[in-house]
């Protein structure tokens, strides 16, 4: 079976796994000085669970990571903000969370084009 392997210019998986543990790290920190501090809690465990689940492949761990990063950018206009610096690490982390949306479609743009081509190569060897 021929199939193009993946370089590691192109794979993105790894940029996506960073994104995913900079805002699961970020926030848990979050955690600390917002009033519903449990959100951010299990978000912080979601995207760091996810970080660690993109070493097994597939496409489910881009699509969580998505989803979460979304759901980030849809609630940045609810957030309170208090000063400066909290302007500046909530837009840092819509900037990170927009990223990591588009990251997160290149991976799983790539992983539809690769099982798409094995399909193809499977059907032409048969």
């Amino acid at each position: 079976m021929h199939t193009r392997p993946i370089s590691r210019s192109t794979d993105r998986r790894p940029l996506l796994t960073v994104i995913a543990v900079l805002l699961g790290i970020g926030e848990f920190c979050d955690s600390f000085f917002i009033s519903f501090w449990e959100a951010a809690a299990v978000f912080s465990v979601l995207f760091l669970a996810g970080a660690y689940w993109m070493r097994r492949g597939g496409v489910g761990t881009p699509i969580l990571i998505g989803v979460l990063c979304a759901f980030e950018i849809q609630s940045f206009p609810s957030w309170q903000r208090g000063g400066v610096a909290d302007w500046a690490s909530q837009i840092g982390f819509l900037v990170v969370s927009i990223v990591g949306v588009l990251v997160a479609l290149v991976v799983l743009k790539r992983a539809f084009d690769d099982r798409r081509t094995r399909q193809q190569v499977a059907r032409v060897e048969a």
